[in-house]
């Protein structure tokens, strides 16, 4: 099951984020895949900081974690780590499982062994671009995970 959404202006994510940010929840994974520049980390810098404000809390976005691999979050009823492996190489084995059973993982860049491992319990979200504006199309195997 599948889900496409049109982003003509960045603001308009807002309207996205909101239908996103109430199924996120432990243990539960989110692969972010675009090219360079497509919008992902902005993407996950409005769902962070959507539900920040849900929660009534002071948000502090830490940017991309491209050179520093990860970024915790500790909300109060949800803790995410951000992911990004655009600079780890694809045969690089990495295991998730002491992170996702109290996080919420947000993983730029998924390696294809992450993928392969975890792809039916996900939540994928692509980003595309065409003629400038952003095409998200957010899929699952699982519709628990679609808004």
């Amino acid at each position: 099951m599948s889900l496409s959404f049109t982003i003509n202006q960045e603001s308009e994510l807002t309207d996205l984020v909101d239908k996103l940010s109430p199924i996120l929840q432990h243990q539960q994974i989110l692969f972010f895949e675009g090219e360079v520049g497509s919008g992902k980390t902005t993407l996950i810098r409005y769902l962070l900081k959507s539900l920040a404000i849900k929660a009534n809390q002071d948000f502090h976005f830490l940017g991309s974690p491209t050179y520093q691999r990860e970024h915790h979050y500790n909300l109060k009823k949800l803790n995410l780590i951000h992911f990004d492996f655009y600079q780890v190489d694809q045969k690089t084995h990495i295991d998730l499982e002491d992170y996702f059973m109290n996080n919420c993982l947000l993983i730029e860049w998924p390696l294809e062994d992450l993928k392969k491992r975890y792809l039916p319990d996900t939540m994928l979200i692509k980003i595309n671009i065409k003629e400038q504006k952003r095409i998200i199309e957010i899929s699952s195997p699982n519709s628990k995970w679609l808004p």
